[in-house]
């Protein structure tokens, strides 16, 4: 009798720890690239409820800046739970001392040369715009928005 018990006891703990879902925190795409001209970009996608999704988010990205861009260098591209520094605030839509992209489904920052930072932020909106967004839209440095913290991986 006691081992029918261990054994409906071991039976429920098994059932219970496949159902179990573990961190259920979306995933976020993050895609960083340089051009060859000075300036870093970076990417920030809506929030994925799964990494196969937001890796799609990822390719979709990618695989066009790809013909668009052939002299840009993909510096990196992840899926993340956890974001930090400007990576949050791009996702949150927090103010930046940068430039940076607003549009549906994503947020761009842009680091770069002063004299031409906002033209090349305004024609990256514009040419978003002409390849079927319905807006987007150059968003200027906010004077005194805070820095973001950056943290340590």
């Amino acid at each position: 009798m006691r081992y029918y018990v261990l054994a409906l006891l071991m039976f429920a703990l098994g059932a219970l720890a496949t159902t179990f879902k573990g961190d259920t925190r979306p995933y976020t795409a993050v895609v960083r690239l340089r051009t060859t001209d000075g300036f870093f970009i970076t990417v920030v996608h809506p929030r994925a409820p799964t990494e196969k999704r937001c890796g799609e988010l990822v390719d979709a990205f990618v695989k066009p800046l790809e013909r668009a861009c052939p002299t840009c260098t993909l510096e990196s591209a992840e899926c993340s739970r956890e974001l930090v520094g400007i990576d949050r605030a791009l996702a949150d839509g927090s103010d930046l001392p940068l430039y940076r992209v607003s549009a549906a489904g994503v947020n761009m920052a842009l680091v770069g040369p002063p004299p031409v930072v906002r033209e090349r932020c305004e024609s990256i909106a514009e040419s978003m715009v002409s390849q079927g967004l319905k807006t987007a839209s150059c968003v200027f440095p906010r004077p005194g928005a805070p820095n973001p913290p950056v943290s340590a991986r």
